[in-house]
């Protein structure tokens, strides 16, 4: 396998949601489309906001299925960043656009 070391250009689109759904025991604040170097698109990346313990974080879930293996479900993810670099770079820039829509909306 090869390794990459730089990432390619990322953009994203995000659509925050006006009121904020429950998604299991965290709520789902809008969705976000992550452009890799101009010629690759992962959709349907969710901006989720989790409290623990007194503190809410907001983080990135990407798109993922679910799996239905005879009693247990799982949830595979479908498109992720592979090394901590990309994952990072992505995540920060989902997370950097999901504010700026925010104050605007």
């Amino acid at each position: 396998m090869h390794t990459v070391k730089d990432v390619p250009g990322l953009d994203t689109k995000v659509r925050v949601l006006r009121e904020p759904m429950a998604f299991g025991s965290a709520k789902l604040l809008g969705f976000a489309e992550l452009v890799i170097g101009g010629s690759f698109v992962i959709r349907d990346i969710r901006i989720l906001k989790v409290e623990k313990e007194g503190a809410e974080s907001v983080f990135v879930s990407f798109p993922s299925r679910r799996w239905n293996g005879g009693e247990e479900k799982k949830f595979y993810d479908v498109a992720f960043p592979i090394t901590a670099e990309s994952y990072k770079q992505a995540t920060g820039t989902i997370l950097k656009a999901f504010e700026e829509a925010a104050v605007k909306a």
